[in-house]
């Protein structure tokens, strides 16, 4: 392969994972942050005590999520994690679009929570496949070839 095309490749694969260390950073940290706002937002749709559980558990995830893909070791199990995140936040998102969810919260925080639903879809989707190119140059072995 041409050294330019290379250096593309491994352009795109290194700010992929920035992309997705600075997604799960932000998103964590701020509902660590506002975290009341964040369990509050979740009792809405969920009973208190799962409300709870969700509210401590997601920003531990996203974190997890953010320094796992930060380390070239723990990287496919950053890109699971990140993979099965946002399959659920693209899908909660989906069924707020479609209606099914009437007072629906969006938690994620500063510019993100003032999109529109229908933006916000859009950009799950795009990380999403994001996650899913990430994981396939992974499995080729393509990853190995072209990052530093």
């Amino acid at each position: 392969m041409k050294p330019a095309i290379l250096n593309l490749r491994r352009n795109l694969i290194t700010l992929g994972y920035a992309l997705l260390i600075l997604l799960w950073s932000y998103t964590g940290l701020s509902k660590i942050i506002d975290h009341t706002d964040f369990q509050n937002q979740l009792e809405r749709i969920f009973p208190s005590p799962s409300a709870i559980a969700i509210a401590i558990g997601i920003p531990i995830l996203e974190i997890a999520a953010a320094v796992s893909l930060a380390f070239k070791s723990f990287r496919t199990p950053g890109l699971y994690l990140s993979l099965l995140l946002m399959a659920i936040f693209t899908i909660y998102v989906y069924i707020v679009v479609a209606g099914y969810l009437s007072k629906a919260p969006c938690s994620c925080g500063g510019i993100i929570s003032a999109l529109s639903w229908k933006a916000h879809l859009v950009i799950n989707i795009l990380f999403l496949f994001l996650v899913i190119y990430l994981l396939f140059t992974r499995k080729k072995g393509k990853e190995v070839a072209v990052t530093p």
